[in-house]
C-alpha cells in the first residue's frame, strides 16, 4: 500500500475540522494552498484562525513558534481567535487555544445554557 504525502496527511485533519465546524454551523473550508500562498492558516471562517498540525508520532507537542505565527496572522481589530488543531498518529486529536480566550467561550456557552433552563 502506499504510504500517504505529508499534504494528503495534513489534509485528512483539516477535512476533519471543516466537517466539525460545519456540523455545528460555523461556514468553513481549506483555505487554497492550506496557509500557504498568501493564505491565513489552513481553515477559512469567520470566528478562528485555525492551523493543523497532524504529526506521525504518539507525543505531540505544541509548537511555540507555530502559535506565535497563528497569532501574528490576525489581522488588526478582528475577533477571530487562534486556535491551533494537532492530531497524532493514533488520530487523537486535541485543540489548542489561549486560555482567556477559552474561558470567554465556556463562559458565554454556560450562560445559554443556563438561560435555557
Amino acid at each position: 500500500m502506499k504510504e500517504k504525502s505529508n499534504c494528503e496527511f495534513g489534509r485528512e485533519l483539516e477535512h476533519y475540522v471543516v466537517q466539525k465546524l460545519n456540523e455545528i454551523g460555523i461556514k468553513a473550508s481549506r483555505t487554497n494552498g492550506s496557509g500557504n500562498q498568501g493564505q491565513i492558516a489552513d481553515i477559512n471562517n469567520p470566528y478562528f484562525i485555525v492551523e493543523c498540525k497532524n504529526k506521525n508520532t504518539e507525543s505531540i507537542t505544541v509548537d511555540s513558534k507555530v502559535w506565535a505565527k497563528l497569532k501574528s496572522e490576525i489581522p488588526l481589530h478582528s475577533k477571530r481567535l487562534p486556535m491551533y488543531v494537532l492530531r497524532n498518529k493514533s488520530k487523537q486529536t486535541f485543540c489548542v487555544m489561549d486560555a482567556e480566550d477559552m474561558f470567554t467561550i465556556l463562559k458565554g456557552w454556560l450562560e445559554n445554557l443556563n438561560g435555557r433552563v
